[in-house]
């Protein structure tokens, strides 16, 4: 599933390319990818929007559309969010490219290009709202913002095992399976240590670790490991050729050579080295 660097990568891929447009027309294939309104009303409603800017909340990518026209009482813009979801993606083509089966939602731009999700797994979802944070309200703070004072004011009042609390996206926004195990690896810490013995230094450890990771990550598009991620190019990540534990079961740690073990920590497959990292 794409996480933080890879869905920051692709809102860098798109603004150049698609900020300014307007939206002229809206198909949409595979109806579930709505998740609201419905797909009738997304393509209605999205239909003569302007994309006026693109960021991203944790895993979201958040288009901030202008409405041009609108009644007196209406909001002038609206928020598209997509979730990526395992397999979600964009690609910008021109009008007479093939669509293959995959591509479920389509707009097509005032310039004539086409932009496309692609979605083998059907999981991605898109909605349409006039207040992002109806959507993104419960996530927790971005991980690269956060101070390392404000980071370890969350563990107070905190139980459980380490890797679970840093999944939980209300707890911290934008992490996954990836770079939780390459954190964890970079700060000493052990996947199943209990969040509530972390010390002081322990947490400031492990805040530098995700902040070097992801803006490591992020710095090379992310990364890809299989056919699941690409970049809004069709180019992939080079995170991958960087990655210390993760995906790297029974190979020696970069670090002390101990070969990397594989468990199931909240039915997530965690890698992590049982000699640089104890319980």
């Amino acid at each position: 599933m794409p996480e933080l660097p890879e869905v920051e990568t692709v809102v860098r891929d798109l603004r150049p390319r698609v900020v300014g447009r307007t939206i002229t027309d809206a198909a949409v294939r595979w109806r579930r990818t709505i998740a609201a309104p419905s797909a009738h009303e997304f393509a209605r409603q999205i239909r003569g929007c302007k994309i006026a800017a693109i960021t991203r909340r944790g895993k979201f990518l958040v288009f901030r559309l202008s409405r041009h026209g609108v009644a007196r009482n209406d909001s002038p813009d609206q928020y598209w969010l997509v979730h990526l979801r395992m397999t979600g993606g964009f690609r910008i083509d021109p009008p007479d490219a093939p669509r293959d089966k995959h591509v479920h939602v389509c707009l097509r731009l005032d310039d004539g290009r086409e932009l496309r999700f692609r979605d083998t797994r059907k999981f991605g979802r898109m909605w349409l709202v006039d207040d992002p944070t109806r959507v993104t309200g419960k996530l927790g703070p971005e991980p690269l913002e956060i101070s390392a004072k404000e980071f370890a004011a969350r563990f107070e009042r905190r139980r459980g095992h380490l890797k679970p609390l840093l999944l939980d996206q209300t707890f911290l926004a934008g992490l996954g399976n990836i770079y939780v195990d390459e954190s964890l690896w970079y700060a000493r810490l052990h996947p199943l240590r209990a969040a509530e013995t972390l010390t002081r230094a322990e947490r400031a450890r492990l805040h530098r670790a995700i902040q070097r990771v992801l803006t490591r990550a992020i710095a090379v598009g992310g990364t890809s490991i299989d056919v699941m991620y690409r970049r809004v190019n069709g180019a992939s990540g080079g995170f991958q050729n960087s990655l210390r534990v993760f995906d790297r079961e029974k190979r020696p740690c970069r670090r002390c050579g101990t070969p990397i073990q594989k468990i199931v920590v909240g039915q997530r497959g965690t890698h992590f080295c049982p000699h640089c990292q104890k319980v």
